[in-house]
């Protein structure tokens, strides 16, 4: 599955770069992006929520590149038959995001990376007897990410993005930007 949705990324990617024209899309240089978003994982059901946020910078003879930071939380529990293990995540990271340039003023399709902490815990529920040591959990997570904003006004976009990362987790996001 993984493979799968891998080669559709690259897909995609390849596509826009081969579409690239001279207009810029809504995504300026010296302005801020921030948003809320909801993420699901490839490998579960759990929902993760979160905020992105970027600010633009137009690198000369290179083109408009993102950095900023994101903020993601999930949590889920796995039933057994004697109690339940409780698993939390809180990622806190970095990214920058290269924005390749279409001719299309509505859209802003980017690729980049992510570096992040996952600040994640376990804690297991159920009778004292069968004393369960907590596995250790979370730790540095690293991904590749690619994605796209629509804009709906001249400082408001909905957005998608696609991420393959360690740690198990990859998944799809969608939100809201606002420039500021």
């Amino acid at each position: 599955m993984q493979r799968k949705l891998f080669v559709f990324t690259a897909f995609v990617m390849v596509t826009l770069i081969m579409f690239a024209a001279t207009a810029n899309a809504q995504f300026e240089a010296n302005k801020n992006y921030l948003g809320p978003s909801i993420g699901f994982a490839f490998l579960g059901s759990t929902p993760d929520f979160g905020a992105s946020y970027e600010y633009a910078i137009n690198m000369e003879n290179f083109g408009l590149v993102g950095i900023g930071g994101i903020f993601r939380y999930w949590g889920y529990s796995e039933n057994y038959f004697a109690g339940q293990w409780k698993y939390t995540n809180i990622l806190i990271g970095l990214q920058g995001n290269y924005h390749f340039v279409v001719n299309n003023d509505e859209l802003d399709p980017y690729a980049g990376l992510v570096l992040a902490y996952d600040a994640g815990s376990v804690s297991w529920s159920g009778p004292s007897g069968y004393n369960y040591s907590s596995p250790t959990y979370g730790g540095l997570w690293l991904a590749a990410q690619g994605g796209l904003r629509y804009w709906v006004s001249p400082t408001v976009a909905v957005t998608g993005r696609i991420g393959f990362g360690t740690l198990g987790y990859s998944g799809i996001d969608l939100g809201v930007d606002f420039k500021f």
